[in-house]
């Protein structure tokens, strides 16, 4: 599934005063630095996890439907909140709405919550769609929750060591990965 963005939340995960308590910051003139370490931990452990820290809308696009109406699909960037609408393009080439009562999303919950899933309800099938690139739409929004208060503990911790390490080794940042963010990576779920 190829995926585009098309609503970012308008908050960052780890507030300024959680990052300066973290950090032991008290003074205002490193308010600037310590929210650009803030939006590159969350873009950071975004990128690094595959995960949506705070409810953000995509669209994600697939070539047809699985083959087999007794597979379902996942939603890649969990973990999954809703599903707005699926639209495709029908085998005469006209844009069409599959119905939300003929499908089912089973959404998944928590710190490591995994991908949500998609498939026909029982009784019904996956529509044929038009053999073109991108006939198949998902709207979805994904996310632990609107405001910073919404995602976990745990992540939370991640993201302000990842803070407190930028901070301090400003100019000597490593270049993989953060390790901090392991437990979140698709490989830890298998």
């Amino acid at each position: 599934m190829r995926l585009s963005r098309t609503t970012t939340p308008s908050v960052e995960p780890i507030t300024l005063a959680e990052a300066k308590l973290h950090l032991r910051v008290t003074w205002a003139k490193e308010d600037a630095i310590v929210d650009r370490l803030i939006a590159g931990a969350r873009a950071a452990f975004e990128r690094e996890t595959g995960r949506q820290l705070l409810t953000a809308t995509y669209e994600g696009f697939m070539d047809r439907f699985p083959q087999f109406d007794n597979e379902e699909f996942e939603l890649e960037t969990p973990p999954l909140v809703v599903v707005n609408s699926i639209s495709y393009i029908d085998s005469a080439g006209a844009v069409q709405s599959w119905s939300a009562s003929e499908y089912s999303a089973q959404v998944y919950s928590g710190p490591f919550a995994r991908r949500g899933t998609l498939r026909p309800n029982p009784n019904a099938q996956y529509p044929i769609t038009f053999p073109i690139p991108n006939a198949v739409t998902v709207d979805f929004d994904a996310g632990y929750g609107a405001t910073a208060a919404d995602v976990p503990d745990e992540i939370k911790q991640a993201l302000l060591g990842w803070i407190g390490f930028h901070y301090v080794n400003r100019e000597d940042t490593p270049a993989d990965s953060w390790p901090g963010f392991d437990p979140w990576r698709e490989h830890a779920f298998g």
